[in-house]
């Protein structure tokens, strides 16, 4: 059998995250080494991060892991923007990032996520494109790391290749999702992301509660001693609210009343593709995004399988409401339909509106017998940009959040660090001037940082900033910016 020594990691000096020096492959000598070509705005390629990080642990000096990140979006090129994203998800491997594709054509990469399998002496073992098997993934590695001890092919410590980069310090938000306003509580709710809780607030910006132990877990009760793991989406209506608990493959409902976290959807594995109605405790679901409310029903963008779900209160269910499985930018009849990632849900005029972050599109379902869905903005998955328009005239850039109110969505187009507005009568999509020229009393009021949620309240937008850790209030009478809670 042919063997293929491995292409050089750094050619035309790119740059390097969490190590000492930007390293090649003399410096992974003696280690098994995986390459991890990704782009951070893919659901695929964030499902594996877990999972290479339990190997890390499992094997800390025989096993070096590199991830290559080799950009879709154009958002994705801007090294902060990389940055942040190591950050948000606390990957602590080395990160080279590759926005002209150097390595990526060097080593015949063809989709994200792929992984790429080095012996110690630098030549190729194989490539496993996709997402693997955690479990055949880790049974693999083991007995491969078993065969090159005996025959005495690993040495040193893949440890000493690390230092992880210094991040931003958080403050009362870290990489906040969405934003949410109950009418009947007069009150926000937000999902504290990367702090692990649900956060409350007044109409003055103040924090009124902190749900969840901020520990990463799945664990129901009290709200001092239940857990998240990075929730991103959530719905408040009337004392509840329901919670994608993104990380932990989890639909949770906090009872205000009885300050209780119940799970009530979910197994807390990753599952596939939804089909008909099932137990929704016996029902994996795979990285709920967000979570909309009409008529008693929940509904959610279970982001990893590229569908919408839906959950029955009274029955304990949950179904597939719309999508195939498929990832893909399809109209039509809802259960023949397709997305890509969706990520952001809210309701109006007896519709589903969604951000359907791969294709960069605003989609709607209609909630009656019909169901018919329907696309207003974007074209398919490689089509982004930044502009406004009629219609599909209209360009966005890896949409993750949607706000209706009034005849109108309000976009969170999250890697055009921006605030768009879609008028559903006349399909005219806006840049919100607002969220382009911010005019702010306070100094530190900075162009929006990758926003993952908006919510409209009286005439003035929430905004969550989410690259900055903060909520920003924008009046859309005078047009003036303000920090809300940082």
């Amino acid at each position: 059998m042919e063997t293929i020594h491995a292409p050089l990691l750094n050619a035309g000096n790119l740059d390097w995250l969490n190590v000492k020096k930007p390293l090649d492959l003399p410096d992974l000598t003696g280690k098994l080494t995986i390459l991890d070509f990704w782009t951070f705005c893919c659901i695929n390629c964030i499902h594996i991060i877990p999972t290479l990080k339990r190997l890390e642990e499992r094997f800390p000096t025989q096993l070096a892991v590199i991830g290559v990140h080799s950009p879709k979006f154009s958002g994705e090129r801007e090294f902060e923007n990389l940055r942040q994203a190591v950050a948000r998800y606390e990957i602590v491997h080395p990160i080279v990032h590759d926005p002209d594709f150097t390595i990526w054509k060097s080593y015949a990469i063809r989709a994200w996520p792929t992984l790429v399998f080095i012996d110690p002496n630098g030549y190729i073992l194989g490539q496993l494109p996709g997402e693997p098997d955690p479990e055949m993934l880790e049974h693999t590695l083991t007995e491969l790391i078993a065969d090159l001890e005996k025959k005495d092919a690993l040495h040193g410590d893949a440890r000493e290749l690390l230092q992880v980069s210094a991040m931003d310090e958080a403050g009362l938000l870290h990489f906040p999702g969405k934003i949410t306003f109950s009418e009947s509580d007069l009150e926000f709710a937000i999902a504290d992301s990367n702090h692990n809780q649900i956060v409350t607030a007044n109409r003055e910006g103040r924090v009124t509660r902190r749900i969840g132990s901020g520990a990463i877990g799945s664990k129901d009760g009290s709200f001092d001693s239940a857990e998240f793991y990075r929730p991103q989406g959530l719905c408040y209506v009337d004392g509840v609210i329901w919670v994608a608990d993104t990380e932990n493959h989890l639909l949770r409902k906090i009872d205000l009343k009885t300050e209780t976290v119940t799970t009530e959807a979910g197994t807390g594995k990753q599952g596939v593709p939804l089909k008909g109605q099932e137990k929704s405790l016996e029902t994996a679901l795979s990285s709920p995004w967000d979570v909309s409310m009409d008529d008693g029903w929940i509904y959610f963008a279970n982001a990893g399988t590229h569908q919408i779900g839906v959950f029955y209160p009274k029955e304990n269910a949950v179904a597939q409401f719309a999508g195939t499985g498929a990832e893909a930018l399809v109209d039509g009849l809802r259960l023949a339909g397709a997305f890509a990632q969706p990520s952001g849900l809210t309701v109006g005029e007896g519709k589903l509106f969604l951000a359907d972050s791969e294709t960069s599109a605003i989609r709607s379902i209609r909630l009656d017998d019909a169901g018919f869905i329907a696309t207003y903005v974007g074209t398919g998955l490689f089509d982004f940009g930044d502009s406004d328009g009629v219609g599909k005239e209209a360009v966005l850039q890896h949409a993750l959040g949607v706000h209706y109110s009034d005849g109108k969505v309000y976009i969170a187009d999250s890697y055009n660090h921006k605030i768009k507005v879609l008028d559903v009568k006349t399909l005219e999509v806006s840049s919100l001037k607002a969220s382009v020229d911010i005019v702010c009393n306070d100094h530190s009021c900075t162009r929006l940082g990758e926003p993952a949620g908006v919510v409209k309240v009286g005439n003035c937008l929430y905004v969550s900033d989410t690259n900055h850790h903060r909520i920003l209030k924008m009046d859309l009478t005078t047009s003036m910016t303000e920090i809300f809670i940082q």
